[in-house]
């Protein structure tokens, strides 16, 4: 098999945006929150200078992935909020591989469907 140029030395973070469908934006939040540890949305938007519900758009992106995880914690004097944190990287590249092996079973069907 060739492949075209650019697709010789793919990153991960290519493959996560292709494969889940994010933005960079969505990446950038997945790769902060990875190395601050779990926090709030809007603790996250003030450490990467953006918007909180801009960042928790990325952060809802990201559960439906299945690359975070949302926690609810409550308050002792009524409320709650919730806190955010990365999957583990086992489960993660689990879900992608999952993504990516139900891709190429499709891409096999439509390709059968062709002769």
């Amino acid at each position: 098999m060739k492949f075209i140029k650019p697709y010789n030395n793919i990153c991960c973070n290519y493959v996560l945006k292709c494969v889940f469908d994010l933005n960079n934006l969505d990446i950038d939040v997945y790769n902060k929150l990875k190395k601050f540890g779990e926090m709030r949305a809007d603790e996250l938007a003030k450490k990467i200078n953006k918007d909180r519900s801009t960042v928790y758009r990325s952060l809802q992106k990201l559960i439906c992935c299945n690359l975070c995880l949302k926690e609810t914690k409550n308050i002792r004097k009524g409320g709650y909020y919730h806190i955010y944190r990365c999957n583990e990287l086992g489960e993660a590249k689990k879900e992608l591989e999952e993504c990516i092996d139900k891709w190429y079973r499709q891409m096999k069907k439509t390709l059968k469907e062709i002769e």
